[in-house]
Formats: C-alpha cells, sequence, structure tokens
C-alpha cells in the first residue's frame, strides 16, 4: 500500500505494478485474466473526456447542497456588485451639415480641391479641438464643480474608502486639469465634404450632451467669427467715424451761423443738422426719451424687422431662382428678364415697410425734439463756472477765429456734410451687409442632428456583468464541488478507485 500512495491523484504511476496489470504489457498473468496488455479502463483513465469530467461535477455539486448553495450566494453577490460597479461610458453625437451654395446672394456652389478640402477639415478639427475650445467648455458647463456627479461608481466607492483612510481630495485645480485632459482625449472630430461630426464617450450621460452641445456652438461662434466676424468690427468704426463727423458738422453749422450774423445780423439763422442714424449713439448727449414715444418707436421698429426679414427671403428666393433659369436659359430669354426685373422691384421697400419708417423718423424727430427742449431747459438754468453745458443738435453759439467769411463757413459746412453723407452710406451698406452676411451663414451651418441625452451606455455593460457573473458562478460551483469530493478521502466515482486505488472497477450499483 505505500508504493501505491505514491501515486498522482488522477494518473497512477506508471511504474507501480498494479493487481490485474502487467508491466511487460505482454502476457496475460494475475488477477484479471485479461491479456494484451493494459485493460480498457487504465487507458481511459488519464484521457477521460471533459463531457465526463463536468458530468462528475455535476453529481459532486447534487451532492454537495449546501456547499453549492454557498457558492452561488458568494457569486451572485459578487455578480450584483460587479453590475452596480461596472464603468459605463455614454456616447453623445452631433452632426452639422456644412452647405456650400450661397442661397443669398446667389453665387454658384464652391468647388473646393481636394487640398483646400483638407485644409478647410483640418481647421474645423482645430477649432473644435483648440485647448482654449476645451477650457472653454469646462468653465461654461462649471465642470469642477459637478466633478463628483461625473464619477463611475467604482471611482465614487474608492474616493469614499481613502477619504475614510485620511487621503486629501483633489483640489479644484486637479480636478480641472484632469477634466481638460480627458476631454481633449474622449473628444473626436470627423470632417467629410459636407458634414461635421463630433463626438464624446464620458462617464455620465447629461453631463457629455452638455459638453456636446458647448462644442457645437462654440464652433459656430469660432466660424462665424472667422467669416462674418470682420463686418461688425467694421460697424464699429464707422459707427464712430459717423459720431465723429456729426459732431464735426455741429461745429461747423455753429460756425456758418456765427458768420451770417456777423454778414447780416438782423437776419435769422437756423439750420437743421440730420439726427444720428439708428444705433449710433453719442455717449453724453442722449437724454432720456418720452416712455411712450419710446415704446411706440419699439413698436415699429419691431415691424420694421419683420418686413425686412420677409423682404430679404423674398429677395433670396428670387436670387435662387435666377441662378435655377440661368443654368438652362440664356441671360436674354424672357423669363431671365421678367425674374431680374422682380428682383429689382423686390429690392425696393414695399409701401408698408417704406411708411414703417417714415413713421419711425417722425418719432426719432418728436424724440429728438423733446431731448432739445430739455437741453435748452436746463442750459437755461444757473450751473456752476467748471461745468460745460451739454451742446444741442442746432449749435447757434458763436464760435470765433474758424473762418474768415460766411464764404469758406459755407465751404467747410459744405465738406463736413459730404463727408458725414458719405460715412452713413458707408455704415448703412455695411449693416445691409452684416444681415444678408448673418443669413448667409445660417444657411451655411445647420445642426442636423443636436446633441441629446442618451438612452443607455455605450455598451449594456450591467447584462454584460450579469452574463459573466452567471458563468463563473456555474464554474465555481462545479469546481468546488469537485474539490471538494476529491480531498475528503471518500471515493464516490469509480475513477477514484482505479487512479488512487489501482484497482479495476467491473460494475457499480446504487
Amino acid at each position: 500500500m505505500a508504493r501505491i500512495e505514491e501515486a498522482t491523484l488522477f494518473r497512477p504511476d506508471p511504474k507501480l505494478q498494479y493487481p490485474g496489470t502487467s508491466r511487460s504489457g505482454g502476457g496475460g498473468g494475475g488477477g484479471g485474466g485479461r491479456g494484451g496488455g493494459r485493460d480498457d479502463d487504465d487507458d481511459d483513465g488519464p484521457n477521460i473526456a471533459v463531457k465526463e469530467r463536468v458530468a462528475e461535477a455535476a453529481r459532486s455539486a447534487k451532492r454537495r447542497k449546501g456547499l453549492s448553495f454557498v457558492v452561488v450566494m458568494i457569486c451572485g453577490a459578487l455578480t450584483v456588485l460587479g453590475a452596480i460597479f461596472a464603468p459605463r461610458n455614454y456616447e453623445v453625437e452631433a452632426r452639422l451639415l456644412v452647405q456650400r451654395t450661397q442661397v443669398i446672394t446667389g453665387a454658384q456652389t464652391q468647388q473646393l480641391s481636394p487640398e483646400e478640402m483638407r485644409n478647410v477639415a483640418k481647421e474645423y478639427e482645430e477649432q473644435v479641438m483648440a485647448k482654449d475650445n476645451i477650457i472653454a467648455i469646462v468653465r461654461q458647463k462649471n465642470l469642477v464643480s459637478r466633478w463628483d456627479d461625473m464619477r463611475q461608481p467604482h471611482r465614487r466607492l474608492i474616493d469614499k474608502i481613502n477619504r475614510k483612510l485620511g487621503k486629501a481630495p483633489p483640489t479644484d485645480d486637479e480636478k480641472y486639469d484632469a477634466l481638460v485632459t480627458n476631454i481633449q482625449h474622449r473628444l473626436k472630430v470627423w470632417v467629410d465634404a459636407t458634414t461635421v461630426t463630433i463626438r464624446l464617450e464620458w462617464a455620465e450621460p447629461e453631463a457629455a450632451r452638455d459638453m456636446v452641445d458647448a462644442a457645437v456652438k462654440n464652433f459656430l461662434e469660432a466660424r462665424f467669427q472667422s467669416e462674418v466676424g470682420v463686418i461688425p468690427e467694421r460697424i464699429k468704426i464707422l459707427e464712430a467715424g459717423v459720431t465723429q463727423a456729426h459732431k464735426d458738422l455741429e461745429v461747423s453749422a455753429a460756425e456758418l451761423v456765427r458768420q451770417q450774423k456777423l454778414a447780416n445780423p438782423k437776419e435769422r439763422v437756423n439750420i437743421v443738422i440730420p439726427n444720428l442714424p439708428q444705433g449710433v449713439r453719442d455717449v453724453g448727449r442722449e437724454e432720456p426719451a418720452d416712455p411712450v414715444l419710446k415704446a411706440r418707436l419699439d413698436t415699429v421698429r419691431q415691424q420694421i424687422a419683420v418686413l425686412q426679414e420677409a423682404k430679404l427671403r423674398r429677395e433670396a428666393e428670387l436670387n435662387q431662382e435666377l441662378l435655377q433659369k440661368r443654368q438652362t436659359l440664356a441671360e436674354g430669354h424672357p423669363e431671365v428678364i421678367a425674374l431680374k426685373q422682380t428682383l429689382d422691384a423686390s429690392r425696393a421697400d414695399p409701401p408698408q415697410l417704406a411708411r414703417l419708417k417714415a413713421e419711425e423718423r417722425e418719432l426719432l424727430n418728436d424724440i429728438a425734439a423733446k431731448q432739445r427742449a430739455a437741453a435748452e431747459a436746463r442750459a437755461n438754468e444757473p450751473k456752476p463756472a467748471a461745468r460745460v453745458a451739454t451742446p444741442t443738435p442746432v449749435v447757434e453759439a458763436p464760435i470765433a477765429g474758424t473762418t474768415k467769411s460766411v464764404q469758406d463757413a459755407q465751404v467747410q459746412f459744405d465738406t463736413v456734410t459730404r463727408k458725414y453723407s458719405e460715412l452713413v452710406t458707408q455704415l448703412d451698406a455695411a449693416r445691409s451687409g452684416l444681415q444678408l452676411e448673418e443669413a448667409a451663414f445660417k444657411n451655411r451651418y445647420k445642426v442636423v442632428h443636436p446633441a441629446e441625452v442618451p438612452a443607455g451606455p455605450k455598451r449594456p455593460v450591467g447584462l454584460i456583468a450579469i452574463a459573466i457573473g452567471v458563468l463563473s458562478t456555474i464554474a465555481a460551483v462545479l469546481a468546488v464541488a469537485s474539490l471538494a469530493d476529491r480531498f475528503s478521502g471518500i471515493f464516490f466515482e469509480p475513477r477514484d478507485v482505479r487512479d488512487r486505488l489501482g484497482l479495476p472497477v467491473f460494475a457499480t450499483f446504487s
């Protein structure tokens, strides 16, 4: 028996002589009465099939129901914890359509070469992935204050354990740097001929939606500044020039009045100076307006804006129709000529719009008259010597030494008036150009798929964890029960008798 115990658990020592077997493999001696080498049981022992192993383990689990139940409960608890704390990623995507056709201006579709398209795509990608844009997203959506809400479940558990152990939580600067780095790695941009796609994978769905939405808005603002932003700056410069020219006009008018009074003191002279264009503000000269007139003026301006927008839309439709006609018809075709005439007529203000603009001018004159009256009333009040009276639109105070005669004053006034008119014309043209460019920009960039909160994570992490847990539970139950039987010292299977004692088993019964 001492020699048999030296055998391994699953494979007997081939050097040992077992009853019913022979070393030589020839001859048939021994108690089994079998000849011709090792018997079938010995051959099957080392090469037992996996299916038979599983069947034996299943019978072991059935015999050890208590132990199997404990293993199932432990593995089930681990499976539930795995399903709860498994990391989840939510994918949010937004798409923008980029149209090359200038519908408002009626221009032809832009045909870009492959190199130009690659440059445009690179520019779009750099504008989205720029670090300044990432920093703006973090600040706009207050991501530092939302740090804890965006953490993965297992990260929250680790943070709680670290706080229990006395480890200091991350500072706002550390959170800020981590957020910027993570967004740079997770935010993706794809640009093709007509579409810009922005995609982000994040641990919290609402935060992912907010970040993609901010990225889209920042991209549109960057494109607006690149394509249209120079026009508002030009308008500001023109407004400053108009304001200064208006002041020069007032000074030259006052000088002309002074020279005319010197030439003919008895003649009453009154020169009307036009008001500043709508939207141009002269700091230090604005007076409080009548609330009733101001309310009427706001109403009229709203109606003007609606009609102006309808006019621009109609003009855009006619431009587009003319573009289509030109593709199939010659310039001298009656339809093209009629369409051009209709387009020219549409550029003029309709009667209702002209009436509203006239009413707007009347309201502005009434407001200006009341402001002048208020300014004159304040001018008649005693003031400290150091205080300078606010000038009125019609300045009649003499300004000595600027001109030598009425003719010089008239020339100066005409020159300043001409300069002021030219600047006002340029300002109106710039404002009209801005409106057209803004309308074209809205038509050129359209959000066809806005960012939305995803319905679920990118992958069904919970189901995957449950499936892995179920398979692991079955394997653990079979393995634990089989090992328990193997190390119990009791023989439950015929193979145990053959492997450990080297005795052939001819039959079993229950």
